[in-house]
């Protein structure tokens, strides 16, 4: 494979406006990045300005994201890379045009905000001003560089069925070379760029902007929901700072030369490449990967909770929810049914050292906390939904309290990691576990002191009991969780609370596939709208084109928690607090009363949605 290398170089003299192309080699400064990137702005008249003279958020100034008429605003820079470039602005169709020399003591812009009077609207604060600040106004402060993959922008043309023209995500570094979502192993880096050093430090979510064609200003393209549906993740590209000085230019070849110091200490939302350490198969069908984490976050997460696994390179939707299997210093593990597209390719094709991008840990099915040691634990698993409960049990560690475990399989030949389960069962002081296999003519039903056929209201009442105490006055204080295939957790959710234990007392983890989600066909809205959708304070218009009310929030920027995108997970349940819905797909799982699932609702009305906390 040829080594990665920069493709093209651009800068952006005005924040928000377009990109000017370097015509050779350009010198990258530490704190600085490119001379002149992003130095000058058009306050709004809006919001007033935090700072004078530094660093401001957007939501000071015009950008694309909220104004994207700005795009029919061209903009050139002769003699870039000297002390006073002269700035160009020309707005179209019209052509009318305005200078400035850069650079002098002061701004002398009067020109300038003559054109930009014209051209867009005043605020309550006055009239479009263009203004100069000390530092690059980036949409993070130290966000000096925005490096963009094009093997990446090919993955999402391919996965949208639409051209993706490269300029929507305002990158100052282009890259070609990489594969597909190879820019994610740079981060927490250092690279070699010409002379210069740089250090990736953090992905860059994506946002409304995005969505913008830039060339016609039209939002043609909701990219913020194209990655999250089809990617599982909703970043692109990668952003760095200079270290050491130096000079670049297209062609230059990219080399890592370290490690950053410190690495970055991230959101979990993060995508990141992880390393297979070790591959252990469990059963006929079920295989154990160990994995490294760049953050080191993973290995910290709470018992319960998931990753989601991301096949660079795969066909879109490339990535699928898997619960965290086991803890380790320093790694983490998930363990692996085959089924399904992403489940056979990780069995066929990943081994030790391999690699491939992971974003998490997600999830609220985590085991509680219990000071005093005394509430019950049941755990209800079937199938390769064990791996929760293998997790509980490892971090119950020496705990007193009592823990029943009730598994099911269809045959002794389909267990995976029950040998952990019973060994982590010996190691506590009061707990059992029961195996049942559902094929009941199973020869080894005997051999392995398990009972034939699925757990009857028998069987959930005894271990109810064992916890609960024999005239079951603690049941109040006993945690039920559960996980497996289909409706199996809302039955024996509907079968506990027939037996005496109260609803907020029992968690369950739906299995989903992406897959389902990309290919279960929505149904047409009932209605044209336009409808204002209302989170916070924030708002957008929704009408058919948005797809469901999901799409439409994460196509003004908006990263709500979501899974599957068909109703099954609950992961995107919001409460609603006025107006009216309509589901677009029937949910597996129908969400409590007041909550709607944003995945696949529509709405019929206007609505005030509670946006997540």
């Amino acid at each position: 494979m040829a080594p990665a290398r920069v493709e093209s170089i651009l800068r952006y003299p005005v924040k928000g406006l377009a990109g000017v192309a370097a015509r050779g080699p350009v010198e990258l400064l530490p704190g600085r990045g490119l001379r002149w990137d992003r130095g000058h702005a058009i306050e709004n008249g809006i919001v007033a300005p935090r700072s004078a003279s530094g660093w401001n958020p957007r939501e000071t100034y015009f950008h694309v994201a909220k104004n994207e008429q700005i795009v029919r605003i061209a903009t050139a820079l002769d003699d870039a890379e000297s002390p006073h470039p002269l700035l160009t602005l020309t707005t179209l169709p019209d052509g009318r045009e305005a200078t400035l020399r850069l650079g002098g003591e002061t701004l002398q812009a009067q020109a300038v905000d003559a054109l930009l009077a014209a051209a867009l609207p005043a605020g309550p604060l006055g009239p479009p001003t263009l203004v100069r600040r000390s530092g690059g106004l980036w949409d993070w402060p130290a966000a000096e560089l925005s490096i963009i993959n094009l093997a990446t922008l090919e993955a999402l043309a391919a996965a949208g069925d639409h051209p993706v023209d490269p300029r929507r995500f305002r990158g100052n570094l282009y890259l070609e070379g990489l594969p597909a979502w190879g820019e994610l192993r740079l981060l927490g880096r250092r690279i070699r760029v010409g002379s210069a050093v740089l250090e990736v430090f953090q992905p860059t979510d994506r946002c409304r902007a995005t969505t913008i064609d830039p060339a016609t200003g039209v939002s043609d393209l909701n990219v913020p929901a194209l990655l999250a549906s089809r990617f599982g993740h909703m970043f692109c590209g990668v952003y760095a700072r200079v270290i050491d000085a130096g000079r670049i230019a297209a062609g230059d070849e990219i080399e890592i030369v370290g490690d950053a110091d410190p690495r970055p200490a991230g959101s979990h939302d993060w995508p990141r490449t992880a390393r297979v350490l070790e591959r252990v198969v469990e059963s006929p069908s079920v295989v154990s990967f160990w994995f490294d984490d760049p953050l080191g976050l993973l290995p910290l997460a709470a018992a319960g909770r998931h990753v989601r696994i991301h096949l660079p390179g795969a066909d879109a939707p490339a990535w699928r929810c898997y619960t965290i299997s086991g803890v380790e210093p320093g790694r983490f593990r998930i363990s692996v049914k085959r089924d399904g597209r992403i489940s056979r390719a990780l069995h066929d094709a990943l081994r030790t050292g391999g690699e491939l991008v992971v974003t998490g840990p997600f999830g609220d099915v985590t085991l509680d906390d219990a000071p005093d040691e005394t509430g019950g634990v049941l755990l209800l698993s079937a199938g390769v939904g064990i791996t929760p409960t293998v997790a509980m049990l490892r971090a119950l560690g020496e705990t007193r309290r009592p823990v029943r475990v009730v598994h099911t399989e269809r045959s002794g030949d389909d267990l995976s990691l029950w040998h952990e389960v019973v060994a982590l069962c010996a190691m506590l002081p009061d707990a059992r576990a029961q195996l049942h296999l559902s094929r009941e003519s199973d020869d080894q039903t005997a051999e392995l002191g398990a009972i034939a056929g699925r757990p009857t209201d028998a069987h959930l009442s005894a271990a109810l009991s064992e916890l609960a105490g024999p005239d079951g006055a603690a049941i109040d204080t006993v945690s039920a969780y559960a996980c497996g295939p289909g409706t199996f957790a809302i039955d024996l959710r509907d079968r506990l609370a027939r037996l005496g234990l109260p609803a907020d007392r029992f968690e369950y983890e739906v299995f989903f596939s992406p897959t389902a989600a990309a290919l279960a066909p929505a149904r047409t809205p009932s209605t044209a709208g336009p409808h204002r959708v209302r989170f916070g304070d924030d708002e957008t218009t929704w009408t058919p084109a948005s797809g469901s009310i999901l799409d439409a929030v994460e196509g003004v920027g908006a990263d709500w928690p979501s899974g599957c995108r068909v109703g099954a997970c609950g992961t995107c349940t919001r409460v609603l607090l006025s107006g009216t819905v309509e589901y677009l797909t029937d949910p597996l799982t129908p969400p409590a009363a007041g909550c709607v699932l944003v995945c696949c609702t529509a709405p019929t009305s206007d609505v005030t949605l509670e946006p997540p906390a």
